[in-house]
């Protein structure tokens, strides 16, 4: 449980776009399609099999607007949850393996 929670703590600090992410201010454009979680799952890419890192912060984002259409009860920490389950359950083990690699004990417990 504790690794979760590291890896978890790291994820969150990977993801610092999220915060930026949890703004209003999202184009049409840019509007999730509204699928159900079972097609969302289906469609899931790993962000390692992404040409580079701004297709990975466009797919990232893509999640953040799609989780907050579909599931507005979700908070921050929800989505974050889900999304670490969509990394597992799709195998994506090189995002995995450089979370728990930047995983850190919370101040230097």
């Amino acid at each position: 449980m504790r690794s979760f929670a590291i890896a978890l703590a790291a994820f969150t600090i990977l993801s610092g776009a999220a915060l930026a992410a949890d703004s209003d201010d999202t184009a049409s454009s840019d509007a999730p399609a509204l699928v159900d979680d079972a097609t969302f799952d289906a469609n899931f890419q790993c962000p390692e099999t992404l040409a580079d890192a701004d297709s990975r912060e466009a797919e990232f984002h893509r999640y953040v607007a799609w989780a907050k259409a579909v599931h507005p009860d979700w908070m921050f920490r929800k989505r974050l949850d889900v999304r670490y389950g969509l990394l597992r359950r799709h195998a994506c083990a090189q995002t995995l393996a450089n979370i728990a690699s930047s995983a850190r004990r919370a101040f230097g417990s």
